[in-house]
């Protein structure tokens, strides 16, 4: 044998199977059977009994182990199946017993385990007794013999009189009651259904917004010729996108609505998962439209004011008016209203606008090339300008009014300019914000006026002010809107610097909140330009507005002028 290869695990096994012996006699010569083959022909069916015998027995007993783990994996063990194993004749032992010591002795290892199991997972206090500080893996078997003498373990199945107990402490007995069946729980499965969509889906959506974008054009030319009757003078293109424009102001009124207090948690800022809808398209816009063409329909259709009784007293009043207007024409002539720039002027324009890079610095702000473009039509306006604007209104204010006071005779009045980062500062608080510092070299109470830029929620430009010289707080929206927010936060603002800078509070006595609702912007762009025409007639001291929607064309055209001259114009 060669050394150096592994002995085999196993002894090979034959690969022929041994011959059977030959039971029949060679000198059998067809005739009665001699007394050796009845006997080789008597020990083979000896042999066929004990093997049939052997094989029915081993086939009860693994059908017999089959349901019983069945029994074990619903949840339940009936203890009489124990008992009548206990009681087994001993026929079945003795059958039990041709088998191999081997397997006998394992057959009876899980037959214990079976039944130490059963017994532990019983929840009745009166099977199991022991205490509880005995673990459960010091649980002993101890037979009990029928008249009460312990003797040796038995096998329940051996016939006899003995009986299996299984006790902590060896002095307890067991009652044979049954263990209670626990419940088998129905597990469903859901069936997953594959969601596909129809083969007409994409033709239908097609159609709905096809049906949606007429009916919404439809509703918006609706509206606008309602508007054409209360003097609207726009053309349909900007009475689209002021319509737009006016929706997303309503959405931001709503949206900063939920936040009262800066204070609370801003659940926007989470992102919300969209949930499936059933229908296949949706339009926000139209809402919002039918809303807008009621409120046009209310105002077309409303309640006419009721006809005078008398004529003479409404030829009195038409009189009283034409008296008060020539007075007031007197006192405080009306001013033209602003004109288109001269030729030369506005040659000047397009040589501005080709300039690159910086163009022109005021104090402290600049403004670029790529500023400038946002000057030409259907711009909105960035900070840049506005501040660069608000620079040369606080230049001619200083310039005008030397020192700080107002000089006697000067057109201008004594004002002080906020930028437009004073407004988010406001808002954080006048503490949080620091804004004594913003008015350290000054002093804010003997100015005229305090202008302030407003930006709502970066969408929107509107001016305020502090009107010392007429007493109250001043919002101007060029979409007719109320600030009330504005109103609120000047007075505690103004309280709050005269606390700091005069050691008492600012007397409101007489001061109220003034606002207009005319003019307005017809379109969804021009709102910057609004604010800087009031900003500048506010710094004039200007009693009415004089520019209206129609004008802002040629006033984009002289901001472009100023700004690239770095100085206002005088003339309007």
């Amino acid at each position: 044998m060669n050394p150096r290869k592994r002995p085999a695990a196993e002894p090979l096994l034959p690969v022929h199977s041994a011959k059977q012996r030959r039971t029949r006699m060679v000198g059998y010569d067809g005739g009665n059977p001699s007394p050796t083959e009845e006997a080789g022909l008597l020990s083979r069916w000896k042999k066929f009994g004990k093997d049939l015998v052997l094989l029915t027995s081993d086939t009860v007993k693994i059908v017999f182990n089959r349901v019983t783990r069945a029994e074990d994996s619903i949840g339940y063990t009936s203890t009489q199946s124990l008992a009548d194993e206990r009681d087994r004749p001993a026929a079945s032992v003795n059958l039990d017993n041709t088998r191999s010591p081997n397997l006998n002795a394992s057959y009876e290892h899980s037959r214990k385990k079976k039944r130490i199991k059963v017994l532990e997972e019983t929840d009745t206090p009166s099977r199991i007794p022991y205490p509880p500080s005995t673990p459960p893996n010091q649980l002993t078997e101890q037979p009990v013999v029928s008249g009460g003498t312990s003797g040796p373990l038995s096998r329940p199945d051996s016939g006899g009189s003995s009986s299996t107990i299984y006790s902590r402490s060896g002095n307890t007995q067991l009652d044979p009651a049954p263990p209670p069946r626990r419940k088998q729980e129905n597990i469903v499965i859901p069936r997953r259904y594959q969601n596909r969509e129809h083969i007409f889906s994409k033709e239908h959506k097609a159609n709905v917004r096809a049906e949606t974008k007429n009916s919404k054009r439809e509703m918006q030319m609706q509206l606008f010729q309602m508007k054409r009757q209360t003097g609207y003078s726009s053309t349909f293109s900007d009475f689209q996108s002021l319509l737009k424009y006016q929706a997303e102001l309503e959405k931001i009124e709503q949206r900063d609505a939920l936040s009262p207090s800066s204070s609370m948690v801003d659940l926007r800022t989470k992102q919300i998962e969209s949930s499936p809808r059933r229908h296949s398209y949706s339009d926000n816009d139209m809402d919002f439209l039918r809303r807008a063409i009621d409120r046009a329909r209310a105002t077309l259709s409303g309640p006419r004011p009721p006809p005078p009784f008398q004529p003479s007293i409404e030829l009195l009043r038409l009189n009283n008016r034409l008296k008060d207007e020539s007075i007031e024409q007197l006192l405080r002539p009306k001013l033209p209203p602003p004109t288109p720039l001269p030729a030369p002027e506005d040659a000047q324009v397009n040589v501005i606008l080709k300039k690159k890079g910086v163009v022109a610095k005021c104090a402290r702000e600049q403004v670029s090339d790529s500023d400038m473009m946002r000057l030409l039509p259907c711009q909105w306006l960035n900070d840049e300008i506005i501040n660069f604007y608000g620079a040369l209104i606080q230049g001619r204010s200083d310039k005008g009014n030397p020192g700080g006071k107002r000089a006697k005779g000067s057109k201008s009045l004594n004002v002080h300019y906020f930028s437009t980062f004073f407004w988010p500062k406001l808002q954080e608080g006048y503490e949080k914000g620091r804004l004594a510092k913003w008015t350290k070299k000054i002093d804010l109470f003997a100015k005229d006026v305090v202008l302030i830029p407003v930006n709502h929620s970066n969408a929107h430009w509107t001016s305020a002010a502090i009107n010392f010289r007429r007493k109250r707080i001043e919002s101007y929206d060029s979409m007719g809107i109320k600030r009330s927010i504005v109103f609120k936060a000047l007075r505690a603002y103004l309280d709050a610097e005269h606390r700091t800078k005069k050691n008492k509070p600012f007397d409101f006595t007489g001061w109220e909140d003034h606002s207009i609702e005319e003019p307005q912007q017809e379109n969804g762009y021009d709102c910057g330009v609004f604010t800087c025409q009031f900003l500048v007639g506010l710094s004039r001291g200007d009693d009415y507005v004089r520019f209206t929607q129609k004008d802002m064309p040629h006033l984009r055209r002289r901001m472009i002028w100023e700004i690239g001259h770095a100085t206002l114009r005088e003339d309007p």
